[in-house]
């Protein structure tokens, strides 16, 4: 199939809006565009099954805006869903006249998906390795957006979007890991004074077996991904145990997209980690976690019910600019941030008698211990 391309070439070479394939439009966002290339195609009996594949691609739970979708693994299924479509619209596309609303749906649907996959690449400015190989993915796919195979085009961006996202995770993880003690103390210390950190959901374990795995105290936390309490608390596991061992594996997550706020975080599923003075292990809700969440059992010590801060603090913003509050002590969000791992690592150091002593020595740590309940060894 011999087709001119021209116009779909000028949409991949320019940053801001492009020309549409009406002369004076312009191509909306990506979620919008998807949506307009899918009713454009609605009534036409050839085009049923991409009709429908983009009504999977714009599916609510997959967005967080109209310019963004959500992490791996899910966010896959858009550009899998697009290039089915495309692959659907290709015997009409290859016929002497295609209708303009399937010309039209494919120029939508490959600029949704290469601005989706520059939208990260932004995000992970800095980034190497990774970042290289997503620039390439995205020149690879505009080579095949001038061919005949724009479906391959569509596999292309969103493999720019998956190693965008490979890149952008190590500028994250990074930092969260290593917050300089002086910064988290003080931030600590400031989300005490201004009541940005309660203590209410902190409970004495009184009356249990110790909790442990391999000799050492073990903490469990329950914590699903789309709760939003969650993904706010899970930059304070990443801070707190980071001080007491290393983390490997971890990825980007975030809450679920159809209830506000939307909270940025990590997700611990398949992660692992390592420590001489602790274990962590990951629990599932069940009729023993009460109903709050996220709920942390310190070694049966502790039992933490909820956030003890809002997440309204970090909503919208972006995993970027969460790390880069963390070593920001007049930030709000920095407070609670390194206020909440600051408050995991006084309980942490309950259980495991002040080891090690450069942590739990800290004159924060010592402060939130004397905030906590009392237990029984």
């Amino acid at each position: 199939m011999v087709r001119a391309r021209a116009l779909v070439v000028a949409i991949f070479v320019s940053a801001a809006l492009a020309p549409a394939a009406k002369a004076g439009s312009v191509i909306p966002a990506p979620l919008p565009a998807l949506q307009n290339a899918r009713a454009g195609l609605h009534g036409l009996t050839n085009e049923a099954a991409a009709y429908r594949e983009l009504g999977a691609a714009t599916a609510a739970p997959l967005w967080v805006d109209p310019s963004d979708i959500v992490t791996p693994p899910a966010g896959r299924a858009v550009f899998a869903d697009t290039r089915s479509a495309l692959i659907e619209l290709e015997p009409e596309l290859a016929s002497p006249a295609p209708p303009t609303a399937v010309t039209r749906a494919e120029t939508l649907i490959l600029a949704a998906d290469r601005r989706l996959a520059e939208r990260v690449i932004t995000e992970a400015a800095g980034g190497a390795g990774l970042l290289e190989r997503a620039d390439g993915m995205v020149l690879s796919g505009d080579r095949w957006a001038e061919t005949a195979d724009v479906d391959l085009a569509a596999e292309q961006y969103g493999a720019a979007w998956v190693d965008a996202f490979g890149a952008l995770t190590p500028l994250v993880s990074t930092p969260a890991e290593n917050v300089p003690a002086t910064a988290s103390a003080a931030a600590a210390e400031s989300a005490l004074a201004t009541d940005r950190i309660s203590l209410k959901g902190v409970h004495a374990v009184q009356n249990q077996p110790p909790l442990t795995r391999g000799g050492k105290p073990e903490l469990v936390l329950v914590a699903p991904d789309s709760c939003a309490a969650c993904a706010l608390d899970s930059w304070a596991v990443v801070e707190a145990l980071s001080q007491f061992g290393t983390f490997a594996n971890l990825h980007l997550s975030q809450s679920a997209t159809t209830r506000r706020p939307i909270i940025r975080g990590f997700t611990f599923d398949g992660s692992g980690y390592g420590s001489p003075y602790l274990a962590f292990a990951i629990g599932a809700p069940s009729s023993k976690v009460p109903r709050p969440l996220p709920f942390v059992d310190i070694a049966n010590r502790f039992a933490d019910e909820g956030s003890p801060a809002s997440e309204r603090v970090a909503n919208g913003l972006s995993w970027r600019r969460m790390a880069g509050t963390l070593s920001r002590p007049n930030a709000p969000s920095g407070q609670t941030l390194d206020g909440t791992a600051e408050l995991l690592t006084a309980e942490i150091c309950a259980a495991t008698g002040g080891a090690p002593a450069t942590v739990c020595g800290a004159a924060a740590v010592q402060e939130y211990q004397n905030r906590l309940p009392p237990t029984t060894p």
